[in-house]
C-alpha cells in the first residue's frame, strides 16, 4: 500500500512538472515556427512574382510577422487584382487566392503595346490577344478616359464595333471602327453625340454612303466619303 502511494506521488508530481513546462513550450514553438511555403492559386496572365515581390512576407519569415491588416494593404496596391483572399495554416503553408483584372484596352505609346484597365492603369499581364481588344493611343488623361469608358458602358453595342481610339487633349477622340468608318467626338457632351450618331445616322442608309464623321462641334456633322483618319 505504501508503495502505491509513493509511485501515485511520484507520478502527480510529474505531471505537474510537464504542465508547468507546456505554455513556455507553446511560446518556444510559436516563435521558432516559420513560413515554410507562400503559394499563390489561380493566376491566369499575372506572374506569381509580381505578387511574391509586392507583399512584405517572405518564404523563411517567422509566424509572428504575419500581419493580416499589413497584408491586406499590400495586395490593394497591386493595380491587377481584382479580388484576394489569404490564410495562414498551421504547416507553415501561406496560401494565397487571386482573381485578376480583366484587360480593359492595349495602350500603345513610345513604340510599346501595355494592357490597361478602364481607368488607364497599366496591367502587368501577360497571355491575352492584345488584337481582339481596342487599341488606345497617344496621351491618356485618366479623368477624360473614365468619361469615355463610362458612356461605352451604355453603348455596347457600339463600344464592341471599335478597333481604334485616338486622343487629342482639347480636341477630341478619333474612332476607328472594324468597318473602318472614322468618327471624330467631342470631350465633352460626349454621350449625347454618341447617342445621336448611333440613332440617327448608323441605323440610316447615310451611314452606308460615308466613312468619315466630325461631330466635335454640336448640332453640326462634316461629312466625307474618303476616311481622312486613314490617310492622317
Amino acid at each position: 500500500m505504501r508503495n502505491l502511494i509513493f509511485i501515485l506521488i511520484i507520478f502527480v508530481t510529474f505531471l505537474m512538472v510537464l504542465k508547468k513546462d507546456l505554455p513556455s513550450k507553446f511560446i518556444k514553438n510559436s516563435f521558432d515556427k516559420k513560413i515554410s511555403k507562400i503559394q499563390v492559386n489561380n493566376l491566369k496572365n499575372l506572374s506569381p512574382s509580381i505578387i511574391l515581390n509586392s507583399i512584405y512576407l517572405k518564404e523563411g519569415d517567422y509566424f509572428w510577422k504575419f500581419n493580416p491588416k499589413r497584408l491586406k494593404k499590400d495586395f490593394e496596391k497591386i493595380n491587377e487584382i481584382k479580388y484576394f483572399n489569404f490564410s495562414l495554416k498551421k504547416n507553415g503553408v501561406l496560401y494565397i487566392s487571386i482573381v485578376e483584372k480583366n484587360p480593359h484596352m492595349v495602350w500603345s505609346f513610345s513604340n510599346k503595346k501595355k494592357f490597361i484597365d478602364d481607368e488607364g492603369n497599366i496591367l502587368r499581364l501577360f497571355g491575352p490577344d492584345k488584337n481582339q481588344l481596342i487599341q488606345i493611343s497617344g496621351y491618356i488623361n485618366k479623368k477624360k478616359f473614365s468619361y469615355l469608358n463610362n458612356v461605352l458602358k451604355k453603348n455596347n453595342q457600339f463600344k464592341s464595333s471599335i478597333k481604334n481610339i485616338y486622343y487629342f487633349e482639347n480636341t477630341g477622340w478619333k474612332i476607328i471602327l472594324h468597318d473602318k468608318t472614322c468618327i471624330i467626338l467631342p470631350e465633352k457632351k460626349l454621350s449625347y453625340v454618341l447617342s445621336f450618331f448611333e440613332k440617327k445616322i448608323k441605323s440610316s442608309k447615310i451611314y452606308y454612303d460615308y466613312k468619315y464623321y466630325d461631330m466635335r462641334v454640336l448640332e453640326r456633322i462634316y461629312v466625307s466619303k474618303k476616311n481622312k483618319c486613314l490617310s492622317s
